[in-house]
């Protein structure tokens, strides 16, 4: 009988292990992402013929897997029809979710006829070009610029990296943003996830940048490395109280951080029109497409 876990810290370095095993562009393909919205998503695994087999849950809505990791070439043909008996012993059908193009061609040539794909636009992954992030050249960051210079004429400013120094502020300051909305369950699982990310940012391995402005935390953020050429961003906060601090934030993460890859992977914008726009506003280079798969 195939068990599904919980994730767990300890989990780390298996899940880092498959995760090497292909050059992955997708920002749900990290251990960090897949741990710190392990309650709300109630994400859970196990190894099916090989491969690891990821499960998730939101909410009241239908349950779903994220594609079959290998840690060679995948065989999709046998680890699928597993995976929807599963499925179905629970009563659903096997929907599979941020499937991208490799995997969608690879997974209808090794099942063909069974497997039905519709792009997601709402989870495609924006992706920059590190330097343009860094240097904001031309007419198209033009007004970038414009909110970083007023940034820099009104406020006296900071930048950190986060360490053990600066983490309780962290934490203080997103428990403060968070209370302003509370009631909400969206931000009371966005405050969940980013409480996991910044108490255990040592045990995985990100990277964070703080941001003081006249001597308080006002902005942090957290990533890592994706693959050898691409770092991606899982958290940014500022507060909008200081205008261009999300500007100036994204500017200097990108610089300080990650000045030796080429690119930066800014997630999705879950289809909400606000995000959508301020990820547009920066040009992003290309972006990683997601398909729903269903089994049928």
């Amino acid at each position: 009988m195939i068990t599904f876990k919980e994730i767990e810290l300890q989990d780390k370095a298996l899940f880092d292990r498959y995760f090497a095993a292909r050059r992955y562009e997708n920002s749900e393909f990290t251990f960090t992402n897949l741990f710190i919205w392990r309650i709300p998503y109630h994400v859970k695994y196990a190894i099916i013929q090989d491969h690891l087999c990821i499960t998730a849950k939101y909410r009241n809505l239908y349950p779903f897997a994220f594609c079959p990791l290998s840690l060679g070439k995948g065989t999709y043909d046998k680890v699928l029809p597993i995976l929807a008996d599963i499925f179905q012993e629970e009563g659903f059908p096997l929907v599979l979710k941020s499937v991208t193009e490799d995997r969608k061609m690879e997974m209808e040539e090794a099942l063909p006829n069974r497997l039905i794909f519709r792009e997601d636009r709402n989870n495609h992954d924006y992706v920059y070009l590190t330097e343009e992030l860094i240097e904001l050249k031309g007419k198209k960051f033009r007004q970038k610029r414009n909110h970083i210079n007023k940034f820099l004429k009104s406020y006296e400013y900071r930048y950190e990296e986060l360490n053990d120094s600066n983490l309780s502020e962290c934490l203080e300051t997103e428990l403060a943003w968070a209370s302003r909305r509370d009631g909400d369950k969206s931000i009371l699982e966005e405050k969940q996830a980013v409480f996991e990310a910044l108490s255990n940012y040592q045990a995985l391995k990100v990277t964070g940048g703080v941001l003081r402005i006249n001597g308080s935390v006002q902005a942090f953020t957290l990533g890592e490395l994706l693959n050898p050429d691409m770092a991606v961003v899982h958290i940014e906060k500022a507060n909008t109280d200081y205008d261009g601090s999300f500007t100036i934030i994204n500017q200097l993460f990108a610089d300080k951080a990650w000045s030796h890859v080429t690119y930066i992977n800014r997630e999705e914008d879950m289809g909400i029109a606000g995000m959508r726009k301020a990820k547009e506003s920066y040009n992003p280079v290309k972006m990683i497409k997601k398909y729903t798969g269903f089994y049928v």
